[in-house]
This record gives structure tokens, sequence and C-alpha cells, in this order.
């Protein structure tokens, strides 16, 4: 079976066409024929404004946004004319209170796809080691309530193509007892009538929490509304592309999957898994 895997970043290396060749062999192992580069769009200078804050989140992508995206672009594009099988996409970070200048800026540029995903909350970064010290004083189950609501929010914003890794607030461990399924349902219906793709990433394996995401409750929700699925390892680095898919494959057939779904210029597509 030929896969693909459209979150792949390319941030540890040069933008090269040698750089990107070396994602494509390490794919090639396990059967991944085409990839879609997802930088991070905080990355780029010309998108700072878009996580613009007086405290830590301003800070931190302040110091972090010294990449070009035009640079990018014309990388992905050049490979894409010397006939590899790759495609344009970016992933970005979802601030509510920057909602329209996010739909301006993607709109601006020729992806294929858009990857949408909420890694703060406010200035908190939860997700992210630097702010891993917060957790001990948040109250976990209202803050998977304010993570949900600022995702169902991003679904809702028309900006994105895929919505990144569902319960990436997990990926410490911390987890509530209580229970989300009428919180995952609000996301399913969502994801419905936004007409969004869902994400199954292998990162989580390779994370604290050691799990796929979405949880095993989230992909009922998201069998029930009949949610298109796209199998990802967000690989940051050769090795991973295409990490643990057949633990993701196997998970998705289990719940029912029968397809997974892929992007050419904001449109969606199938192939049979």
């Amino acid at each position: 079976m030929e896969l693909r895997d459209y979150h792949v970043h390319l941030e540890q290396g040069p933008y090269t066409v040698e750089w990107v060749k070396k994602f494509l062999e390490e794919g090639k192992k396990r059967s991944v024929e085409e990839i879609g580069f997802s930088e991070h769009c905080y990355r780029f200078y010309q998108a700072k404004h878009l996580w613009r804050s007086d405290g830590p989140r301003g800070r931190w992508h302040e110091e972090r946004a010294t990449k070009d995206i035009e640079e990018y672009i014309k990388l992905v594009e050049d490979a894409k004319k010397q006939g590899f099988p790759i495609k344009l996409g970016i992933e970005v970070d979802y601030i509510p209170e920057w909602e329209d200048e996010i739909k301006y800026f993607v709109s601006f540029y020729p992806f294929d796809y858009v990857i949408g995903a909420v890694h703060w909350l406010g200035d908190f970064g939860f997700d992210n080691p630097d702010f891993m010290s917060e957790w001990e004083s948040r109250d976990i189950y209202k803050t998977y309530i304010e993570y949900f609501e600022v995702l169902t929010n991003a679904i809702f914003s028309g900006i994105f193509d895929i919505i990144a890794h569902i319960d990436v607030i997990k990926v410490f461990g911390h987890k509530t007892e209580k229970d989300l399924s009428p919180i995952y349902q609000k996301v399913a219906k969502a994801m419905q009538k936004s007409k969004v793709c869902a994400e199954v990433s292998t990162a989580g394996l390779r994370k604290p929490v050691g799990e796929i995401y979405p949880s095993p409750d989230i992909m009922i929700q998201l069998k029930n509304y009949e949610i298109p699925l796209i199998i990802n390892s967000d690989a940051h680095r050769p090795e991973d592309v295409g990490r643990d898919f057949d633990k993701a494959l196997e998970y998705v057939r289990s719940f029912g999957f029968k397809n997974l779904c892929y992007f050419e210029k904001r449109k969606s597509f199938f192939y049979k898994i």
C-alpha cells in the first residue's frame, strides 16, 4: 500500500533539495510515497504578528520568527517541478484574537493544505516543556474544557483543511477522570459541519503520554459523524517519516474507517486502506 504523510517539518535542516530527499528516502522504507511538508508558521518573520502578545507567547515567537516563508515555498515548489512527490503545506496555530489575520495570511500563499493546531491557551504553551511548570497550578479538567473550546472555534473558523493532534493537551500525561464525551461529540459535529479532516498522529507514541492522538473516545465520535481521516507522523527529522504507521492503520481500521484523505490545492481526495 502506498501511504502519505502530510505533517512533516524541515526545520532541523537547511532548505535544500538534498534535505528534502532524505525525508523521501526514509519515507519509502515505510511505504510513504508522498510527503507533505508543513513547516510551523511561527518560524517565519512574515507571520510573527499572528502570535503577538505582551506576555510569554509574544516573546517566545519573536525569538523564533527568523526564516523567510518565500524561501520555504520556493524550495517545495522547485522540488515539485523536479518531479518529487511532495506537497506544500503549513501548520498554523489558532490564536482566537488574531483569527482574521490568520485567515488572510494563509490565503495569500499557494498551499496544498493548511493544518490547524492549538498550542496556546492565552500565554500558556501547554504542550511546550518551557511552560510545563504551569501545569502544577492548573485545574486539569478546566484546562481541558478551555482547550477544546478553542479547538472548536478553530474548526469553525474555516481556515484549516486538517485539524492536528486533536487531544495534544494530554501530551505530558495530564488527564482528567471526568467524562468528556459531550465535548468530543461537539468537536466531531463541528468538524462535520466545517468539512475538515481529522489527523490521526503517531507523534503521541514518541511523547511522554505514549499514545496515538486522538484517544479511542474521540475516535468513536469521529466515526459516528464520518469525519475523514489522515494519518500523519509529525516528523521533525527524516527517520520519523511514516513512523508507527502500521500501528495507526490498525488503529483506524479498528473503528471501521476504510479510507484516508489527501490534498491538492486545498481540495480533498480519498484513497482506500
